[in-house]
């Protein structure tokens, strides 16, 4: 802070530079150490002073105050509100408003050019999320201190000796006064966006909007973001270098005060790079609570943490197959008979893993790879269906850093399991009838994740269970999404289950086609999804797998069958 004859001083000299050089003052403001509370003997007084100017200026002098070395870096007033507005200058006046700062002419005009560019950084930072996690942001609980340091973590990836003036501002001697200096006008800019309905506030926390992500993934986001990097550097490449001792010498005081206080260089160095990480102020909700985004869990530390004592006396872990995935049944014995949990780690597809299922869908279907989009997907999607009614596994707890979902194990049969009994059944008796009626049931329940908007992306009969109480279950929800090709979810079960039929009857394969189409159908499921199932580029991938006389066959039931819906 400043004491009253120091801001005299500091006034005095601004007013007579500006005299001399004919210009009239708009807002100054003191940055930096000095600002921070952490300068010493030897660091500058570093003033931004923004004046009101018919042309451009962007310009730096250095005088002396009282023997302390000043550093006056002049920019005209619509220079500095347009780097604040869309980093025109590439954030080099704008930064300044990030870290803590001390006004001098002007107070309330930097408040709310401080606001505005809190606000357009957060903006930025949520639509990254949104880039980053389409379906989890969804989801995500966020402390919003989450914006300041992502936001410096931002800065230093593009211009890393600014991690110097960062680490000092949050040093241990002035990090509770700088976090709250900081703080303000993200808070403030908070505000903003939630009346701009991109946020929900609530208890120290805030969530993006569901109608913020849906409006921001429908729009053209390559090409927003390709035009905004465009003027930035043509901007950047006219006027940075002029001032570019104005940067530079600023941030190597800051280098020089952070050297004093590590105890060697070489320890200095490592901190540049552990700021801290921005993802420990997310957080995603599961039944055992909200967890950091970061956490880092293995299978035993779930049973320490999230499992009482009385059901963790005895557990074991046996693996269930997947060849893509490493999957894991989770057995623990208690006091209250056995509990069985799912265990799921997601592995990145590359190499031959993933080659042949990219081949066997060339054109027709592009699936997630990594394992990082497969998780979210599997976490976000199946919360969605969940609280809409459909039968999923239920989420108990995720890590996203390691990529590692438990989910609740569900006890039933396969739906091709039930359809290859129906095709190997000679008898015609109840029992059959029965069988039918589940895959009736099936159609039905897949119409209804489609009257939702969402494509299952692979439902393999494998991957839907009828369960020990009667219901349909969707399983392995990792290719699931908001949109994307329902048709591909008719043809895949479709198609997919004649690799079942090889030496079945024509009217066995009839009567189940049938009978899934019908439960579609009837459950509101839309004849043209249907149509465009029966099409030569889904026909097409299932070859492999399904003898061609099968596949004319589930081709020809189709459209039988709606036909004879059709007709009066």
């Amino acid at each position: 802070m400043f004491i009253e004859s120091e801001r005299s001083s500091i006034e005095k000299l601004i007013e007579s530079f500006l005299r001399e050089k004919n210009l009239s003052p708009s807002a100054a403001m003191m940055y930096g150490p000095h600002a921070g509370g952490y300068a010493d003997e030897k660091a500058a007084l570093n003033i931004l002073v923004i004046v009101e100017s018919s042309k451009p200026i962007l310009k730096n002098y250095s005088k002396s105050l009282d023997s302390t070395k000043t550093r006056l870096l002049i920019a005209d007033r619509e220079t500095f509100e347009k780097d604040v507005e869309d980093e025109r200058m590439g954030g080099i006046l704008a930064d300044l408003l990030m870290t803590p700062y001390e006004p001098i002419f002007n107070e309330k005009y930097l408040w709310d050019q401080e606001v505005k560019f809190k606000k357009r950084v957060t903006d930025s930072i949520l639509r990254n999320l949104i880039l980053s996690f389409p379906e989890m942001s969804r989801e995500f609980i966020i402390k919003p201190e989450y914006l300041m340091f992502e936001s410096m973590r931002r800065r230093v990836s593009l211009f890393p000796l600014i991690a110097y003036r960062f680490l000092n501002v949050i040093g241990a001697d002035v990090k509770e006064r700088n976090y709250a200096l900081i703080m303000r006008g993200f808070t403030e800019a908070l505000k903003e966006l939630a009346n701009d309905g991109k946020i929900h506030v609530s208890n120290g926390f805030f969530r993006i909007s569901e109608d913020y992500v849906k409006s921001f993934l429908g729009g053209k986001i390559a090409w927003r973001l390709a035009r905004l990097l465009k003027n930035i550097r043509i901007d950047i490449s006219h006027h940075v270098l002029k001032v570019l001792p104005s940067i530079i010498n600023p941030l190597i005081d800051e280098y020089r005060i952070h050297r004093r206080h590590a105890s060697n260089i070489g320890a200095a160095r490592k901190i540049v790079f552990r700021l801290e990480d921005p993802r420990k102020y997310i957080f995603v909700p599961t039944p055992s609570g909200i967890i950091p985004f970061t956490e880092k869990i293995t299978i035993e530390d779930f049973l320490k943490r999230h499992m009482s004592q009385k059901h963790a006396l005895k557990h074991e872990v046996r693996k269930l197959g997947g060849a893509l995935n490493s999957v894991y049944l989770l057995r623990i014995y208690g006091g209250e008979g056995e509990e069985r949990i799912v265990v799921k780690i997601f592995k990145d597809w590359y190499g031959w893993k993933w080659f042949p299922l990219a081949l066997w869908t060339l054109g027709t279907r592009d699936f997630a790879i990594l394992g990082k989009s497969r998780l979210e997907k599997e976490y976000a999607l199946n919360n969605f269906l969940l609280k809409n009614g459909i039968n999923v596994p239920r989420i108990i707890h995720v890590a996203p850093e390691e990529k590692l979902l438990f989910q609740e194990f569900i006890e039933g049969t396969t739906l091709s399991k039930i359809i290859k009994l129906l095709f190997k059944s000679e008898e015609n008796g109840d029992n059959r009838v029965k069988m039918l009626k589940i895959i009736r049931q099936a159609g039905g329940e897949m119409a209804r994740v489609h009257s939702l908007g969402v494509s299952i992306g692979d439902c393999k009969p494998e991957n839907i269970l009828l369960s020990s109480d009667g219901r349909i279950f969707f399983l392995d929800l990792e290719q699931t999404e908001r949109g994307g090709d329902q048709s591909w979810d008719i043809a895949e079960l479709l198609f997919y289950l004649g690799h079942y039929a090889s030496f079945s009857t024509y009217k066995r394969i009839e009567e189940v086609v049938n009978e899934f189409i019908e439960g579609y159908i009837e459950s509101g499921g839309r004849v043209e999804i249907i149509k465009r199932a029966l099409s030569p580029r889904y026909i097409k991938v299932f070859g492999l797998l399904t003898p061609p006389h099968i596949i004319l066959a589930i081709s020809n039931t189709c459209k039988k069958t709606l036909k004879k819906r059709a007709a009066p």
